[in-house]
């Protein structure tokens, strides 16, 4: 995620005008563009910016002219780097657009690379302090900006901060110090951008025409410090998409790079199980193609009720559980112990160390490299079902990846949303073994290896919180539910808060991320409407 950060010049504290930005694409390579915001890339350059040089700033103050090449694209219109460039690299490109209202125009433009610095640097060998500049600086409080103008501070500039949809997430005036801070609640991880304006009284001549004013503007590209440089930005794409092939509940799904993934669930009516009514095809829609379908990309077990995560070049299938009988027979569902990856560079599935006992109606996830399984009990043929009390992690970055017991959980639950925010394993609704459909949340620390119980989501009836699903995207965990709630947590609060209503309520669907802010809901039912073939796109702002 990234936000703008404006110092405006008008009263209103507002600016209607475009601004170059550089940042650096999944490929490496420096893009720079004109836009209002970070976010708006396929602008038309004027000729006088089109004309600018990028260059890498050392250490010693020393500029390196970078090669680029223009581009015009439908996700790009502007100039590019040949070459990737170092994830650590800080660019400058300074340009005057021209005469403008009787004012001499200048753009500065940056991308700092790597991590933000926790103290003042010193400003003697950088070229660029000579002018409008800005020292970026990682605070315990959260992202300190300190401007300046000719190494002297500015105060009394008012500073917008803005996501990079464009929308505002805060603003300040600097102080005397020429400082403002922007909390890290205000600040979302990944790519951020800042843009900072200054107008004074200078005449003067460019190209033999005269001025009586000087307006500069100022943009710095960065990574703020949740997310480390390394991590690529979702690619922007279409918010059209096509449906599902066939109605599934209950199934378990991914995305990687470009890709959206489903495995598996459960194809027929409500409550009516069979081998028949499983699927067992693993699904793929390209979101870098316009107008993809869906297409088949392999076959396993037919089972539902199961966990899936994506690591590295795999996915992970963790339990569930399959019919043995046929359609029209009386049921006979048995929870999986198995665990499958799938590597869908090479198209080859291989078995992991299974789990301790069969599991189904549970759900998976990941924090870091650590892969954790809660809720969810054992089916083994009609009338024999136990709850699961015990949950499990396995270290997928070991050469030799073993499960391994966590806490128990103060709870025994089914049908939950598992998703990992800030670090920590939260478990979200289900139903329990006493008391059918709950709201209730909980959330392990692997830190300190304990639980704690959260605020309960919100909804009417405890129905709201049964086979909700959830991510976390930008910094904040959202959850949508069969009620038709948008949910976010609060982190600072440590409660639910309504962002707003989905078009269609589901329930046992799944939600991934398909840009920056926006999340698409997948599969799923509604008691009244029925299964869903059509995705929905969830705005989490």
């Amino acid at each position: 995620m990234c936000f703008v950060l404006t110092l405006a010049l008008a009263a209103n504290g507002t600016v209607h005008a475009h601004f170059p930005w550089i940042v650096r694409d999944e490929d490496g390579k420096a893009n720079y563009f004109f836009g209002e915001n970070i976010a708006e890339r396929t602008y038309k350059m004027p000729p006088s910016i089109a004309a600018a040089e990028l260059n890498i700033l050392n250490a010693n103050g020393d500029l390196s002219k970078v090669e680029v090449i223009k581009v015009e694209n439908d996700s790009l219109v502007g100039l590019q780097t040949v070459e990737a460039i170092p994830e650590s690299a800080f660019l400058v490109c300074d340009v005057t657009f021209g005469i403008y209202h009787g004012a001499r125009l200048s753009y500065s433009t940056m991308l700092q690379g790597g991590s933000l610095p926790t103290s003042p640097a010193s400003l003697d060998k950088n070229p660029a302090s000579r002018n409008l500049f800005a020292q970026l600086i990682d605070t315990d409080a959260g992202v300190e900006v300190i401007v300046t103008l000719m190494g002297k501070p500015l105060e009394g500039i008012e500073v917008h901060l803005y996501c990079s949809e464009g929308h505002e997430e805060g603003k300040a005036k600097t102080d005397a110090s020429g400082k403002v801070t922007f909390a890290d609640s205000q600040v979302e991880a990944g790519l951020n951008a800042i843009m900072l304006g200054h107008n004074e009284k200078r005449s003067g001549t460019f190209n033999n025409t005269a001025y009586e004013a000087e307006s500069h503007y100022l943009t710095v590209s960065f990574y703020a410090p949740e997310q480390p440089a390394t991590k690529k930005e979702l690619p922007r794409v279409s918010t059209k998409f096509s449906p599902l092939p066939f109605t599934i509940t209950s199934f378990g799904a991914a995305r990687v790079e470009d890709a959206l993934y489903v495995y598996g669930g459960h194809t027929g009516e409500a409550h009516s199980y069979s081998n028949a009514a499983q699927s067992n095809k693993l699904l793929r829609l390209d979101l870098s193609k316009p107008n993809a379908v869906w297409d088949e990309v392999a076959e396993g077990e037919r089972q539902q009720g199961l966990g899936m995560v994506a690591y590295n070049d795999e996915f992970i299938l963790v339990g569930g559980f399959t019919a043995k009988n046929n359609e029209g027979e009386k049921h006979d569902l048995h929870s999986l112990p198995t665990v499958r990856s799938f590597n869908y560079k090479t198209n080859m599935w291989c078995e992991l160390p299974r789990l301790p006992e069969p599991r189904s109606s549970h759900d998976a996830a990941l924090v870091g490299n650590t892969l954790y399984v809660v809720g969810g009990w054992k089916l083994s043929g009609e009338g024999r079902t136990t709850w699961h009390d015990t949950a499990w992690s396995m270290d997928l970055s070991a050469a030799n990846r073993q499960w391994v017991a966590i806490a128990n959980p103060p709870f025994k639950r089914r049908a939950v949303a598992t998703v990992e925010h800030q670090g920590k394993l939260f478990v979200i609704g289900g139903m329990s073994d006493k008391g059918g459909p709950t709201k209730a949340v909980s959330i392990y620390d692997p830190a300190t290896q304990s639980w704690s119980e959260a605020a309960e989501l919100i909804g009417e009836k405890a129905m709201a919180g049964f086979g909700a699903s959830g991510w976390s995207i930008a910094g904040k965990l959202i959850v949508t539910t069969y009620e038709g709630d948008i949910e976010q947590w609060d982190d600072d609060s440590k409660n639910w808060k309504i962002l707003g209503k989905s078009n269609d309520a589901r329930f046992f669907h799944r939600l991934l991320p398909i840009t920056q802010e926006n999340l698409i809901a997948i599969g799923g039912a509604n008691m009244e409407s029925g299964k869903f073939l059509e995705l929905e796109v969830i705005h989490a702002n």
